[in-house]
């Protein structure tokens, strides 16, 4: 067996390692294999996948600085990939750099009128600046989307946010809550990925 025979054998186990870990939602023992992986690999579109799955380990780690170098070294490769940029405005909201996740969110939109995530999370990120008028048409257009592209998931989270940003709005209870921002950016990150893995397969 040749030597680069043996390194991608290395690393299909490896990998199949790191994907049972993340499974098993163990994100840390994901990393260190993902990480070998990536010393190992040399392939670019090898490097992608590996890329790819400690991105969104780094993301439900709560690991955004490292999530942002990830998805930026993915989209200098590939800038069409709207997945990666999902997960960096993601990446960019968890850690309140608002600006910048509104940037790419407004980028994917502005290549696919009906995702339904984008909408939702530029509603949220306009909640998140008080610009209480723009998140509740966002969330509006973001629920009329997801009624004929959304999955069962994504239609709920949709529904229920727009029903307590209303809720917000009404009652005057604007208090830009971090916690709930980052419970419902996880949330998504993980119906991105579900859906994600479900085109793979």
């Amino acid at each position: 067996m040749e030597k680069s025979d043996k390194i991608h054998q290395i690393i299909s186990v490896m990998m199949k390692e790191a994907r049972h870990s993340m499974d098993h939602e163990d994100f840390e023992d994901a990393v260190l294999k993902l990480q070998h992986c990536l010393h190992l690999e040399d392939e670019p579109k090898g490097r992608t996948t590996i890329l790819n799955e400690l991105g969104y380990c780094y993301l439900r780690l709560g690991w955004f600085e490292e999530a942002v170098k990830v998805y930026t070294q993915l989209l200098k490769a590939n800038p069409a990939d709207n997945d990666s940029r999902f997960y960096l405005a993601s990446a960019y909201a968890s850690l309140k750099w608002t600006n910048d996740a509104i940037e790419e969110l407004r980028t994917i939109l502005s290549t696919d009128l009906n995702d339904v995530l984008a909408h939702h999370d530029l509603g949220l990120c306009y909640r998140d600046m008080g610009w209480m008028k723009e998140s509740l048409g966002e969330m509006k257009i973001a629920n009329a989307k997801a009624m004929i592209y959304g999955n069962p998931e994504e239609k709920e989270v949709v529904k229920t946010s727009l029903s307590n940003l209303e809720e917000e709005i009404e009652n005057g209870d604007e208090d830009n809550s971090n916690e709930s921002l980052l419970f419902l950016i996880l949330l998504l990150i993980i119906i991105k990925k579900m859906g994600h893995r479900k085109r793979r397969l």
